[in-house]
């Protein structure tokens, strides 16, 4: 008997797709006689191995791993497939780079790890571009921090080019026109040290701001132990519980200005406070104002002090109330007289130094959860010292009663509604907001979408052009000084123990989501306020809709090209619609050369080609910014990469990018 000798099959490739391989895809090749073990068959992509999921006689199936490709521009790459020891070569074109053929005024966030590993900006037809990128931090945990690194490398025309890189500076160039700076005279330098340096600018606003923003995390934590007021205060009224403050409670209406009475001064203790012997100097329709009678100066400033309750009566309450949340949310279930007490005494100056105001979470508990408690809504501020015209403490106190009444609005909605206190970064952020509110009730002093320069604001309020104090100098001074240390600043909270720019950062970031989001100003700030079940980051991506991390990546934007002249954007998130921004740095700097920059956004300043750029920290919820330009003849790559250059980036950094010319 003879037999035959059975030739084996020999695999043969036929086809292979997609046309264009790229990160994530799934690859079908197809051919004969390709069934066999997995184990048995291989497959690269220029060196890169592809994940095998299954094969039959005519296909595999397989698929280019995330973030496997090496960032290079697209060209055609050796496949090389063995199947039990036979290799079969061909060649496919492989795409590595998010490409992105942006026009100018065009912007696109990528918002994926694999979107941001390697980007192309496609050379444009007209051979020059000018970009703006901006690396950002998505954590929403305060004190995170992370190094990366940005390499670039030139295709085509650009290959092998070298980029000139400066050191971080502003944009000099990227700033619409100064407003013109007549002469006048200026506000007290006492209260303006910023005339001199930065530095002193940060001194200023400490004076007003030091330590509280940990009091109003002393506070929320008392909240949260304590639970319900509004359970507290049935349960005190079922048990027949005497309110001990009766001179500020049922007796509160017959209040006399000179009558004097005694109130329990308290900081982050609800039991542990001093009390404070006041006497009423203005009782009027919705505040109450009480002095210290040990003050330096009492009895002296009964005028100063019935201005304010006045104002406050007539426009800040209404304010609060219209546009912000009641600050007599809880009058109702504390059995109240409709009226916020104002309690100016020295034991803040003495035992709160470096605040001008602050209000305790316990005032709006019954003594019988907290002894010490005023059973009022207390705001509590510093008095003016012997030396101290009370005209400039006046001034510098009204923007101190709007923030406070903030504050008071803010825990009396929430504990009306018994809903958490909110993050200390985010309530902070909008007591700025009520401060731009009340600074739009003086003449010209802005509109929600009014794009409001220098020159009838933060100018108005420098050189006191009428009565109004300070309020958006506050703000865009330390904006400032923000935007000059981006990377290593955060809205989120201090990063130091000496930073309390996060105020001004903060106080940008929602205006900026209350103009991009918002259908009713007031109503959309309320909502904000009065919160959820949410805090912090998630209760604005609430409030807008839309992710923190793309809210993010167009706010970083927005602060290196809203009101560039000549340029306009593709998409209004790009801009600030209530501030000329550009506008207000021109401004400052014109009257205030030595201290302020028309261009304060620091930038790593880049002409296309290649170049590996380390940047050693960036914090959470910030950004750091880099600008291209120059002539573009080729295709430019940008590749995200970790500290020292490692393949994967850390977890939570993104990229958004904008063309400018």
């Amino acid at each position: 008997m003879s037999g035959t000798t059975r030739v084996p099959a020999i695999p043969h490739l036929a086809t292979f797709s997609p046309d264009t391989l790229v990160s994530g895809a799934s690859v079908v090749i197809t051919g004969e006689h390709l069934a066999h073990a997995l184990d048995s068959i291989s497959l690269t992509v220029g060196g890169v191995v592809l994940q095998v999921r299954s094969a039959t006689a005519t296909r595999i199936d397989a698929v280019v791993p995330v973030g496997a490709l090496p960032c290079a521009a697209t060209a055609a790459q050796p496949v090389t497939l063995t199947v039990a020891g036979t290799v079969l070569t061909a060649t496919v074109p492989v795409r590595a780079a998010n490409r992105l053929a942006l026009k100018a005024g065009e912007s696109a966030n990528l918002l994926t790890p694999d979107d941001i590993r390697c980007t192309e900006l496609v050379a444009p037809t007209s051979g020059s571009a000018r970009y703006m990128l901006a690396v950002v931090n998505t954590s929403d945990v305060a004190s995170a921090r992370s190094a990366f690194e940005l390499r670039g490398t030139g295709i085509g025309a650009m290959a092998g080019q070298v980029s000139a890189m400066t050191h971080p500076q502003a944009l000099g160039s990227m700033t619409s026109r100064s407003a013109a700076v007549s002469p006048g005279t200026l506000i007290n330098p006492s209260l303006l040290p910023g005339l001199r340096t930065e530095s002193l600018l940060a001194q200023q606003v400490m004076a007003a701001e030091s330590r509280h923003d940990g009091q109003l995390d002393a506070q929320r934590a008392i909240a949260a132990r304590a639970g319900s007021a509004t359970t507290q205060w049935s349960a005190a009224r079922a048990a027949n519980v005497n309110r001990l403050g009766v001179a500020l409670s049922s007796s509160a209406a017959s209040l006399q200005v000179g009558d004097v009475l005694t109130m329990k001064a308290l900081y982050n203790s609800c039991s542990a406070g001093r009390d404070v012997s006041a006497r009423v100097v203005y009782a009027g329709s919705r505040a109450v104002v009480l002095e210290d009678v040990t003050a330096p100066r009492a009895r002296t400033m009964d005028a100063d002090y019935r201005a304010i309750g006045e104002e406050f009566d007539r426009v800040q309450y209404p304010l609060l109330r219209d546009n912000i949340g009641d600050p007599l949310a809880m009058n109702g279930a504390m059995n109240g007289d409709g009226r916020v007490t104002m309690l100016f005494t020295r034991f803040v100056n003495d035992s709160v130094a470096g605040t001008a105001g602050y209000v305790s979470a316990c005032n709006f508990y019954p003594k019988s959860t907290f002894a010490g408690s005023n059973e009022n809504e207390v705001f509590y501020a510093r008095v003016a010292t012997a030396t101290e015209p009370p005209a400039d403490w006046r001034r510098a106190m009204r923007s101190t009663v709007i923030h406070e009444g903030k504050h008071l609005a803010s825990f009396a909605e929430r504990l009306a509604s018994n809903t958490p206190f909110e993050e200390s970064w985010l309530e902070e952020s909008t007591a700025r907001i009520a401060e731009e509110l009340y600074s739009r009730t003086f003449t010209s002093g802005g509109s929600w979408k009014g794009n409001t320069g220098f020159a009838t604001t933060v100018r108005c309020e420098v050189y006191q052009c009428d009565d109004r104090p300070l309020m958006m100098w506050k703000h865009f001074s330390m904006l400032h000084q923000y935007l000059r240390g981006v990377d290593t600043l955060s809205p989120l909270g201090a990063s130091t123990n000496n930073d309390v720019t996060f105020y001004a950062s903060g106080w940008s970031l929602v205006r900026w989501a209350a103009d991009q989001y918002a259908t009713t100003e007031g109503a959309w700030l309320k909502g904000l306020v009065k919160g959820g079940a949410q805090t912090g980051l998630a209760n604005l991506a609430q409030r807008t809709g839309r992710p923190a991390g793309e809210l993010l990546a167009d706010w970083a934007l927005a602060h290196a090209v809203d009101d560039l002249a000549g340029f306009t954007p593709s998409r209004t998130q790009l801009t600030f619609p209530s501030w000329n921004v550009a506008d207000v740095w021109s401004g400052l700097a014109g009257t205030y050369p030595g201290a302020f920059s028309a261009a304060p956004l620091r930038a790593r300043s880049l002409s296309f080609g290649s170049f590996t750029l380390p940047v050693q920290q960036l914090r959470a919820f910030s950004s750091s910014h880099f600008s291209f330009e120059g002539a573009q003849t080729g295709g430019q790559l940008i590749e995200l990469r970790g500290e020292g250059g490692a393949a994967v980036a850390p977890a939570g950094l993104r990229v958004a990018v904008v063309r400018v010319e």
